[in-house]
């Protein structure tokens, strides 16, 4: 029987040098497949893609086996003091937020098989806590002693798990202190635009990845603001008014049934019932470069506001370029949008009938909507929208319908959050 060895994957990372060993099953006369685990050395974390990984073998005859590639991903965290490891140092300590209903219900299955092990390896110390009810996410960080979770709030769902951890971290009292304390994203829910759009990710294992080598990334909020309602409500992705809101609300009927196709069919059957929605939108335009924090989320009166009244089909204000992940493409919504510039990203598709929606739709899909005559876009401080028909009920923020009655104002809040990770083809 041969048996032989594969040696000799070396990697040398800052002062350690690490040596990984993996032994070769039975071997057939003509092929060979192997299939080898995870493996961790120190703090070297060797990840397989499950393809077969061919390293030169040799028989007990001395005939020499060559297969066609070696593929494996080398994970590292940063060797530094402050980073966790199994070397002594202090483990990073995080308060993972996990929505069991995400993903069709596989997200806790996600996390402890392929997220869970990979975090263990770099040496964090994880408390996780399943959410149990809408809202739960917003409790926890809102009332979570942050000494426990210095490191940060790893949130496993989609864009609304997000959202709710950033509204609980906003409201406290110690908000200075919250808003140091970044957010990571597992992206396991029905919509995850803002994990895609801002880091350029968009599946659990690269997720987990990113939050392991510690770079962070600084991302603009925006507050949607109720006066007569005396309500607010922080969002990271964007505000949506009119024909898009309908469909989150009609959609919640389908969520339990039909997981992320539930917007599809609340579209089509909107789409066939399509009602027409009159605003009135005042905007604040952006003038020179970014707009001051400080000031940004209380505009002035004495500026120039400009004035939109009428028909439109949606009213779409993003905080950054609002990537889709679903589709058979991914669609860019808001394609000058930057997500730390200082600035929203306005989008008015004025008119009604169900022929214009799909002539957007359709000029979507191939990133053309913004040559359309009836599409509307400006890069502005601040939004104030004002439903002036019967059919619109909310606003749709990050993925998450919102009831409230009055005028809607949406501007830059006075803080930004820092995300887990980074998006590697932007640069540093």
């Amino acid at each position: 029987m041969a048996l032989s060895r594969a040696s000799d994957l070396v990697y040398k990372n800052t002062r350690l040098w690490r040596q990984t060993f993996k032994f070769a099953p039975r071997i057939e006369p003509n092929r060979v497949s192997y299939y080898p685990k995870r493996a961790r050395i120190g703090k070297l974390v060797l990840q397989s893609n499950n393809k077969t990984v061919d390293p030169l073998i040799h028989d007990s005859r001395g005939r020499k086996h060559r297969f066609k590639e070696v593929e494996a991903e080398f994970v590292s965290s940063k060797c530094s003091d402050d980073d966790s490891s199994t070397n002594g140092q202090v483990p990073r300590k995080v308060l993972v937020v996990l929505n069991p209903n995400s993903g069709h219900g596989r997200s806790s299955q996600i996390f402890r098989s392929q997220v869970q092990p990979i975090l263990q390896h770099a040496g964090f110390e994880m408390e996780v806590i399943e959410t149990a009810e809408a809202g739960h996410a917003l409790t926890l960080s809102y009332t979570i002693d942050l000494m426990t979770c210095p490191n940060g709030i790893i949130c496993i769902g989609g864009d609304g798990i997000v959202n709710e951890v950033i509204n609980g971290l906003l409201r406290r009292k110690d908000i200075d202190k919250a808003i140091l304390v970044p957010i990571g994203i597992i992206p396991t829910g029905s919509d995850n635009s803002l994990a895609w759009s801002v880091l350029g990710i968009k599946d659990p294992v690269s997720a987990a990845n990113a939050i392991v080598e510690g770079d962070v990334t600084s991302v603009d909020v925006f507050a949607v603001r109720w006066v007569e309602a005396n309500s607010m409500q922080f969002g990271l992705t964007a505000a949506c008014f009119g024909f898009v809101s309908d469909v989150l609300e009609l959609s919640e009927n389908y969520r339990k049934y039909f997981g992320p196709i539930r917007y599809l069919i609340a579209g089509l059957i909107k789409f066939v019932s399509l009602p027409r929605y009159i605003f009135e939108v005042e905007y604040l335009p952006l003038t020179g470069g970014k707009t001051e924090q400080n000031d940004a989320s209380v505009p002035r009166e004495e500026e120039n506001w400009v004035k939109r009244k009428g028909e439109f089909i949606g009213i779409l204000v993003c905080n950054h370029a609002c990537k889709t992940v679903q589709g058979l493409n991914s669609q860019i919504v808001a394609p000058r949008s930057v997500h730390n510039d200082g600035s929203l990203d306005l989008l008015l598709v004025h008119g009604s009938g169900w022929w214009r929606l799909l002539v957007f739709y359709i000029a979507l899909l191939f990133g053309r909507h913004l040559s359309l005559a009836f599409v509307e876009y400006i890069k502005v401080k601040s939004v104030k929208v004002t439903s002036t028909g019967t059919t619109q009920k909310g606003c749709g923020i990050d993925g998450e319908l919102i009831y409230a009655n009055g005028p809607a104002t949406c501007s830059l809040a006075p803080h930004q959050l820092k995300l887990l990770g980074h998006h590697h083809s932007k640069g540093k």
